[in-house]
């Protein structure tokens, strides 16, 4: 397998690289004056199998969704036998449905236009919503975090601690965790507005359980698939705030971490941010690089 590691954040492509043995195919990439891309392969590419790996920045997604299809449609020109493409965060997957009609369904046209471009395969990581994507069978892959945010808790927090999960939509991954590493847990609710349909507050689905766990332990683990905003998580920690006084730590898979995101949580009462480094941060603790390098090696 031969890897393409995104110029504009090469450090988990590396890792990457570096982990898995894998030969990097080398790559120019500059802007021209006017800012349009110039891209060009310096190695013979034909008949390989190529692995993209892209990372997308913050407020730079559309960027990064351009030069993967640049770099896509490059590589099939020049006689690439197979493409994949990772992208350990998947831009646009969000709007993953037409909740009013007339809307763009993006996380779909997404996809779709990497397949159009030239990819055999599609991998993410941890993916909202799986629903959207299953029209493309098994050419789109949701790998899940579950193994190293596992390896992290066991290394990282050995005294006990408790899981949260900050709505229903996540109870499934947190309760698979909790069970793997032996740890209890417990779930909120989001509770909307009956007349605009907006959600108006986060509550505990078993409040008893909450207030039996917070007497119980001293950590709380927060887990969330992504922080943009960081509203969300900063309800359900000043909610926990209520009952439970001592250590409440929030992790995330893909750390976005908008402007005012990290304020709100500070704000909460959170005593400690955990990142992955699906997307460049500065609370990236837990790599992905061994997802993807087992990914390639058994697909290869």
């Amino acid at each position: 397998m031969h890897v393409v590691v995104d110029p504009f954040y090469s450090e988990l492509g590396s890792r990457v690289v570096l982990l898995g043995g894998f030969e990097l195919l080398p790559l120019e990439f500059k802007h021209f004056p006017d800012g349009e891309f110039y891209v060009r392969f310096t190695g013979d590419v034909s008949g390989l199998d190529v692995c993209l790996i892209m990372g997308c920045l913050p407020f730079r997604q559309s960027e990064c969704f351009l030069r993967s299809v640049f770099f896509i449609n490059t590589l099939k020109d020049l006689g690439a036998r197979r493409i994949i493409v990772a992208f350990p965060y998947l831009p646009y997957s969000r709007q993953d449905k037409r909740f009013l009609s007339g809307e763009c369904v993006s996380a779909r046209v997404f996809v779709n236009t990497l397949f159009s471009s030239g990819a055999d395969m599609v991998v993410t990581i941890d993916v909202h919503s799986m629903d959207v994507f299953s029209i493309f069978g098994d050419k789109f892959v949701n790998v899940s975090s579950l193994a190293v945010w596992r390896e992290f808790l066991n290394r990282e927090f050995k005294d006990g601690f408790f899981l949260v999960s900050p709505d229903e939509g996540r109870a499934e991954f947190i309760s698979d965790l909790a069970r793997s590493v032996g740890s209890p847990f417990t779930t909120f609710k989001k509770v909307r507005n009956l007349r605009t349909g907006k959600i108006s507050e986060l509550e505990p689905v078993n409040l008893d359980e909450l207030k039996s766990l917070s007497n119980s332990y001293s950590t709380a683990i927060v887990l969330d698939d992504i922080i943009s905003t960081g509203g969300t998580v900063a309800r359900v920690v000043k909610e926990l705030r209520k009952f439970f006084d001592g250590k409440v730590v929030t992790m995330f898979t893909h750390g976005l971490f908008l402007p005012g995101s990290i304020h709100k949580l500070l704000d909460a009462g959170v005593s400690r941010i955990i990142s992955t480094d699906t997307v460049k941060n500065s609370f990236a603790e837990v790599s992905v690089a061994p997802l993807l390098v087992s990914f390639l090696r058994n697909i290869t």
